[in-house]
């Protein structure tokens, strides 16, 4: 099987790591929320404080991915992608 340079949908394209950094954001703002505004336990609120950390790396991470994904982008000038078939119409 060949290996391609093409991006692949649910996977590597620029709208899956925009989707993958809203999704993040969200689980951030839930737990950031509940560190604010639950009645949490000594140790539930451990746990959701090391749960912000962990999202704030994600994102951190993410944030990159997408840095060297636009100026790879804006760079060569392409962005080219495998066209994924619908299941349904």
């Amino acid at each position: 099987m060949a290996v391609t340079s093409k991006r692949i949908p649910n996977f590597n394209t620029l709208s899956t790591l925009v989707d993958r950094l809203s999704i993040e954001n969200v689980k951030l703002a839930h737990f950031e929320n509940a560190l604010e505004h639950d009645p949490l336990s000594d140790a539930q609120r451990s746990e959701f404080k090391r749960k912000v950390d962990v999202q704030h790396e994600v994102i951190s991470g993410l944030k990159k991915e997408l840095i060297d994904f636009m100026t790879e982008v804006f760079v060569n000038g392409n962005y080219d992608y495998v066209k994924e078939e619908r299941t349904f119409q």
